[in-house]
């Protein structure tokens, strides 16, 4: 049977659309139980090893944009053989996740949710226990996450793109040593300003011992209980509708937006950006548990958003659709960025003077504790990856993540928060950019660009671009002729001012 490349794109369009919706009702709580298996099975026709040679074919004699949508194709389908081959154990992983439940002290609360059962936890005896409790549910599943580790290095094997880490870094486009030494620089340049406001932020927010400090007080943390009002999350995303107005770029678009503000029992408790089909149709997903994180999710979707909604419906599809993901990232964190601007968080919230400046201070905290956790993450699964021993590397695991965060975490969750593809490496790259792409705003319009049509002329032209760009070379369309993270760490230093 010969293969069309044409038709190859049209069940690739297809296959993309049925996960992206599998993916918003599981995480949506409209569903229970995933069936990510059952939608490889119905597309077969991608996965027939016929499939990657017949677009290798074509790329062989494509140049230009032709050969750069193709190469885009070929690794995009590529990696869904790996996700194919891993289908099965993740439905059984995400629907434990949904099944399961923790209960402390007469209080059952879904696995999902405990997380903002402790950003309700103010005695610190309460959110210990609830960390817990979790880390033991998380040892229950400790055996299948393994396995998914193991079984994806086979799945990876068998494309014969070379080693587990070269296959990735030719399906991503990616110089994941290159990344590493970016971490590195990360973590060595902020460790001091980082462990001094470490000590002033845990003295003061949680009365404990610098040394005591668990991951469940940074979760607390990153709630702000306390500022619950100022951030409650409708009057905010009525602001912020008011602000993307002023910009231009309203939400929602031409009905291609859709707001998904019900409460569900399994919804997943934070916000999220579901793109089943860009830009046509973009679910914005609400899920508040009370405090500054819910602002910070909801402005990070509202990037993620923005960006999908006004991608050129024009563009190829793969332009569109695939690409690398550290651009849409980008444009969430630029956005979420607005939670450490004095002026916006002002207008936005009311808060002013001194507790203006008390906030500022935890908040650009808060902020670099999550630029260190995810190059330590990095670093962390980069040794995973060269490990013929994956299932001994839980005491590293908690011993790396701890030193990079000041919190001590788990070894029994060591595998959590591991996501294929390297995410968290893209994710790197996407703080890096948007470091950049903010810097281009002040120097385009000064303060005050979340409300200037100017600004959002000048954002809504790159928008339009999708993915057809990756990291690096919109770093250059912006002024820097490389992706560096010097920018970034300009920015660590101001957070902490």
């Amino acid at each position: 049977m010969a293969f069309d490349v044409a038709e190859v794109r049209d069940r690739a369009q297809r296959l993309k659309r049925a996960i992206a919706l599998e993916r918003y009702e599981t995480r949506a709580g409209l569903k229970g139980r995933p069936g990510f298996a059952r939608i490889y099975a119905e597309h077969q026709f991608l996965l027939a090893p016929q499939v990657l040679p017949a677009i290798q074919r074509e790329l062989a004699e494509a140049d230009g944009d032709a050969r750069r949508r193709l190469t885009t194709l070929f690794n995009w389908v590529a990696i869904q053989r790996v996700e194919a081959e891993l289908a099965p154990l993740e439905d059984e992983l995400r629907t434990w996740e949904a099944d399961a439940t923790i209960t402390l002290a007469g209080v059952e609360v879904p696995f999902r949710r405990v997380a903002g059962a402790i950003v309700r936890a103010d005695r610190r005896g309460e959110r210990l226990a609830w960390e817990a409790a979790r880390s033991l549910r998380v040892e229950e599943a400790a055996s299948l996450r393994l396995d998914v580790v193991h079984r994806e290095r086979e799945a990876v094997s068998q494309l014969g793109l070379g080693s587990y880490v070269e296959a990735w870094e030719r399906l991503l486009g990616l110089n994941l040593r290159g990344m590493e030494r970016f971490a590195v620089e990360i973590l060595a340049r902020t460790e001091d300003p980082y462990r001094r406001a470490f000590l002033q932020q845990v003295g003061r927010r949680i009365g404990t011992e610098a040394r005591a400090a668990a991951r469940s007080d940074a979760t607390w943390l990153m709630g702000m209980r306390w500022l619950a009002q100022p951030f409650a999350i409708n009057p905010l995303l009525s602001r912020l509708r008011r602000d993307l107005e002023k910009m231009g770029l309203p939400l929602p678009r031409d009905g291609v937006v859709r707001l998904d503000l019900d409460r569900r029992p399994l919804k997943q408790g934070a916000s999220f950006c579901a793109p089943i089909q860009v830009p046509g149709d973009v679910v914005l997903v609400v899920s508040p548990v009370g405090g500054w994180a819910d602002a910070r999710s909801l402005l990070h979707e509202i990037g993620h958003t923005l960006h999908f909604a006004y991608t050129s419906p024009s563009l190829p599809w793969e332009e569109r659709a695939l690409g690398d993901t550290a651009v849409t990232e980008s444009f969430a964190l630029l956005f979420e960025s607005l939670t450490l601007d004095g002026g916006w968080v002002e207008s936005s919230t009311g808060l002013t003077g001194g507790a203006l400046d008390e906030y500022l201070a935890l908040a650009g905290f808060l902020q670099l504790y999550e630029l260190r956790r995810h190059a330590a993450q990095f670093l962390w699964e980069m040794e995973l990856a060269a490990s013929d021993t994956p299932g001994e590397l839980a005491p590293r695991y908690a011993s790396l993540m701890s030193d990079a965060t000041g919190f001590s975490h788990d070894p029994s969750t060591y595998l959590e928060g591991v996501r294929r593809g390297f995410w968290v490496a893209r994710q790197l790259r996407a703080w890096m950019l948007s470091a950049i792409m903010l810097d281009a705003l002040h120097d385009r319009f000064a303060g005050g660009w979340y409300t200037d049509p100017a600004a959002g002329q000048f954002l809504s032209e790159i928008l339009s671009a999708g993915q057809r760009e990756d990291a690096s070379d919109l770093a250059n369309q912006l002024g820097d002729k490389r992706l560096t993270a010097n920018s970034l760490l300009e920015k660590t230093s101001q957070w902490l001012d």
